[in-house]
């Protein structure tokens, strides 16, 4: 917790000795209670790798993530807020890191919310592109967060259209009472 989005989180929220009394290891998910605005909030840290300086693993990734499911489904959690983990300073490729948070929250009606920081984003109007809607795979519609259909309705490259791309949301349905619960990855 010396670096990126992990500093931050120990700056505001602090309790260090209580993540040491949880024994963290890798695949984990360590949580404190944080009190924000007279109401209680539970943060998690997703221990992915041993060090803070090593890089972590798509498969760390994925046994944390199967962890933090668990963990928001066992205290009936219905709503997550997370930064773009695994893909700032630790150089894994978001696009992945989606896909298995996708996968992993298919049916648990967990609604997520992907934040990061950018200083560009206008909060009035829709200045960046939809990186999904270009490639006809946006679930949101008209509640994207994004502009859908540029002006020049010319198909920019992937990097153009990721950078800036920030905030996005979407709901997991709940699970169809035809599959049993535990059938689910």
């Amino acid at each position: 917790m010396s670096r990126g989005i992990a500093l931050t989180f120990k700056k505001a929220f602090g309790q260090l000795e209580e993540l040491r009394r949880q024994r963290p290891e890798v695949g984990r998910v360590l949580q404190i209670t944080a009190a924000e605005q007279e109401k209680e909030r539970s943060v998690f840290y997703l221990v992915t790798k041993q060090l803070s300086h090593h890089k972590p693993t798509y498969q760390t990734v994925w046994d944390t993530l199967v962890e933090l499911r668990d963990v928001l489904l066992s205290q009936s959690i219905s709503s997550l807020a997370i930064p773009k983990i695994a893909s700032g300073l630790d150089g894994l490729d978001w696009r992945v890191i989606r896909s298995m948070l996708e996968v992993l929250f298919r049916f648990t009606g967990i609604e997520i919310l992907v934040c990061c920081y950018n200083p560009r984003r206008s909060l009035n109007e829709k200045t960046v592109d939809c990186f999904f809607y270009q490639t006809s795979r946006c679930k949101n519609g008209s509640f994207c967060r994004y502009r859908h259909g540029p002006e020049d309705d010319t198909i920019r490259d992937e990097m153009s259209l990721r950078r800036g791309q920030c905030y996005e949301r979407w709901a997991s349905p709940p699970l169809p009472p035809s599959i049993p619960a535990d059938r689910v990855v």
